[in-house]
């Protein structure tokens, strides 16, 4: 487990900085306090100190010699966790033909939907809330906006 933990530390490592760096490349705007580049950076920084705790705590433990659990597609947790993935990676791909009002709700309610929830009322009333609150954050009060898709001829 110690070299998986070494080898995972410096790949989540180099993944970091790259985010970091490639944040850089991010449209900057005028008059806008909180540009598009803080909070990927934030995250980048998070996930670069904890896996350097990863790293130091891995070359500490010497004395480790356990396997790593192996993974397998015919574990429940993964096959959602791999369902999950696919739905973050079709919402990206829809963002910005659908736009954000469209995509999220669906979004939202599949995550809902994946990890157990089945109370249909409950999910639909959430996600669409959630999205609501989340538009009207970004494009009111940080004065960011969100990918319209085809409702942007609407000029909300």
């Amino acid at each position: 487990m110690r070299i998986a933990d070494i080898v995972s530390a410096l790949i989540g490592m180099t993944l970091s900085a790259a985010a970091y760096l490639y944040t850089f490349t991010f449209k900057r705007f005028k008059n806008v306090p909180v540009g598009p580049e803080v909070f990927p950076r934030w995250l980048a920084v998070c996930l670069f100190a904890c896996c350097v705790v990863l790293l130091v705590k891995s070359l500490k433990n010497k004395n480790d010699k356990s396997e790593a659990p192996a993974i397998s597609p015919m574990d429940k947790n993964i096959q959602r966790m791999l369902i999950g993935l696919g739905i973050v990676v079709i919402s990206a791909l829809l963002w910005n033909v659908t736009g954000f009002l469209i995509t999220t709700p669906f979004s939202l309610f599949l995550f809902m939907w994946l990890l157990g929830k089945r109370d249909v009322k409950f999910m639909i009333i959430t996600s669409v809330a959630a999205t609501a609150i989340i538009f009207c954050a970004f494009r009111f009060i940080l004065g960011i906006e969100m990918p319209m898709g085809f409702l942007d001829m609407l000029n909300f």
